[in-house]
């Protein structure tokens, strides 16, 4: 019989993904959402309607193999307004609490809980080399990260947790990639800021890939920065893209503009992430995209 494993946050582009690579493996996932109506489910994927009460998500996790938390409000794409900082940060952490709630109530329970994180926790850090025992930083992002691994800290210790600080993952279709490409190919892209910001990345591939690592080997830590071992500044990015792409990234955009058009969303692209992926390393989870030009001509569409 498949293994079971419940995902909450399995409808975005990252848990639509992952799914498909979890059915080929022969799981059945129980994707938790709020609108089940809108998915059809079948004998490998069952969509449940997402209700945040601790005997009702008893009833799906009892007995499951694995829990992947990856729920929480877009970051990006909107302004944040106090009311959105707010649904930030309350659909990851509420979120988070009721499920290791329902997890420690369970009479069978589940061997792991992959609950996710960010990047962001390190806040803006300049070019200091940030690994899992690096300080957290003191912005709002890295304060929605703490907040967010410090939900998992109840969990029965009869359960495996890891968590995953998650960079900017590279997908082909959705995400940043997606954005960072627009102005490019439209011959109008180039450096954000003054372009000296680290941006720690991941090929969707190797994310994935990570994930079901971790389901699979039990000496993983409870802690890791989950990105490519070789961050690059965005204007390495830029010239990057700009380079398999075949396009000019001559131009620049100063920080108060973007400050100006994103508020202080801005910090998703002018902080700086040193990350690197220490624990994985350490675990032998090896990359098959280490360098970020050969991850993008991977990426690329013909």
């Amino acid at each position: 019989m498949s293994k079971k494993i419940v995902i909450t946050g399995g409808t975005g582009f990252l848990g639509t993904s992952l799914i498909e690579d979890l059915v080929n493996l022969d799981y059945k996932c129980i994707v938790f959402t709020r609108s089940p109506e809108k998915y059809t489910s079948t004998d490998k994927v069952e969509y449940i309607e997402w209700i945040p009460q601790t005997d009702y998500l008893i009833q799906s996790i009892n007995g499951c193999f694995a829990i992947i938390n990856l729920a929480g409000a877009p970051i990006a794409g909107k302004r944040w307004s106090d009311d959105y900082k707010k649904e930030i940060i309350n659909s990851r952490v509420e979120t988070t609490k009721i499920l290791v709630e329902a997890v420690n109530q369970c009479s069978e329970k589940p061997e792991k809980f992959l609950s996710s994180s960010a990047s962001g926790y390190f806040g803006n850090r300049g070019d200091e080399i940030l690994t899992e025992s690096s300080a957290p930083g003191d912005n709002f992002l890295a304060e929605v990260c703490i907040k967010w691994e410090q939900a998992t800290e109840e969990l029965t210790k009869k359960v495996q947790l890891v968590i995953f600080r998650t960079g900017i993952v590279l997908h082909p279709d959705n995400g940043a990639l997606e954005q960072l490409l627009k102005p490019i190919k439209w011959y109008v892209g180039g450096s954000l800021g003054t372009g000296n910001q680290y941006f720690c990345w991941i090929h969707v591939a190797d994310w994935k890939r990570f994930l079901i690592f971790a389901l699979l080997k039990n000496g993983i830590g409870q802690k890791n920065n989950l990105c490519a071992p070789n961050p690059v500044t965005n204007n390495v990015l830029t010239k990057a893209i700009g380079k398999v792409y075949k396009r000019p990234t001559l131009l620049k955009v100063p920080s108060f503009i973007l400050k100006l058009v994103l508020g202080e969303s801005a910090s998703m692209v002018l902080d700086s992430q040193r990350m690197i992926p220490e624990k994985a390393l350490e675990a032998n989870f090896r990359f098959e995209y280490e360098l970020i030009e050969e991850a993008l001509i991977d990426l690329k569409k013909v």
